[in-house]
């Protein structure tokens, strides 16, 4: 025993050379220079330095514990580092496979939205052509529809002419009342009527005579008369005014439906034209002038 010397002093010096030498990779891994005199706060701090530090660095004291060499701690270490590698490889696999099953998809859809439109396309194009059909044939149709509506108005306006030209001869008593049911209208009309015309009375010739309809509440129903000769017909007309003047009753022409509602429809212009000096007559369907020309009492069409 050598004097002065603590027990175990030699052995303790050999074991901090020891572990000073193996420290040394494992600082020159990390880029870190550690001090000799540090090296026994670092052995016996292993454990709390383990919990705070990364995977790498714990186990590189734990292998510094085990006594590992230099080259087998290298080893060690790469082979630490293979499971990272691998799983990046396969996360670069996996993200490879995505983009081409993606990239296929994409195409695969593609292909039916080409298709798709394809068909729309024919699809419209079919619409389209019948829509233009339709069209054509409305247009036709309207254009149709315009000449029977012109045809339809000329039948009309014909219709009333051919019916004014049937009643040409007629006239109508307002206010006549009868005497009996089964009275004789021709005989009435002569005896209350014609004689009040001298200048015709024996002269004119009644071809038909009846009353039509039924009346209204006192005012009895107007008698249709027909005379022979239009000539006459005019005479009573002209003369009516101032032969049946003091009388209840009075002489009107025999109009159709529509020249009744032409005549009603400017009835009161024609009756202030006529109190201001300006004399008007209903004829042949139109309200006229002195001289027969259509007078219009609105724009001139």
């Amino acid at each position: 025993m050598v004097k002065g010397r603590p027990l175990g002093s030699k052995n303790k010096s050999k074991l901090d050379h020891t572990t000073q030498t193996r420290l040394r990779p494992s600082t020159r891994s990390h880029g870190t220079d550690l001090d000799p005199r540090d090296s026994g706060r670092a052995t016996h701090s292993g454990e709390d330095d383990s919990l705070e530090s990364p995977s790498g660095a714990s186990s590189t004291l734990t292998q510094l514990e085990a006594g590992l060499s230099d080259s087998e701690l290298d080893s060690r270490m790469a082979s630490n580092a293979e499971p990272a590698t691998s799983w990046r490889d396969a996360f670069d696999a996996f993200k490879t496979s995505l983009c081409k099953e993606l990239e296929k998809g994409l195409e695969t859809l593609e292909k039916d939205l080409g298709a798709a439109i394809e068909q729309l396309d024919v699809r419209v194009s079919s619409v389209e052509t019948k829509q233009e059909e339709h069209s054509n044939g409305l247009r036709r149709a309207a254009a149709e529809i315009n000449i029977f509506r012109s045809e339809v108005a000329f039948c009309r306006e014909e219709v009333n002419r051919l019916e004014r030209q049937s009643r040409r001869c007629n006239f109508r008593v307002v206010g006549l009342a009868g005497k009996s049911p089964e009275e004789d209208c021709a005989s009435l009309v002569r005896s209350q009527i014609l004689s009040k015309f001298p200048s015709i009375t024996n002269t004119v010739e009644i071809e038909k005579c009846y009353r039509e309809g039924r009346g209204q509440l006192n005012k009895p129903a107007h008698i249709v008369v027909r005379v022979a000769s239009h000539e006459h017909k005019v005479d009573i007309m002209k003369q009516r005014r101032n032969a049946l003047k003091d009388c209840p009753f009075f002489i009107v022409d025999d109009l159709t439906k529509r020249d009744l509602a032409e005549k009603r429809r400017w009835a009161s212009q024609a009756k202030s034209l006529w109190d201001s000096g300006v004399k008007l007559r209903f004829y042949s369907g139109r309200w006229r002038g002195s001289l027969g020309e259509i007078y219009y009492f609105g724009p001139n069409p």
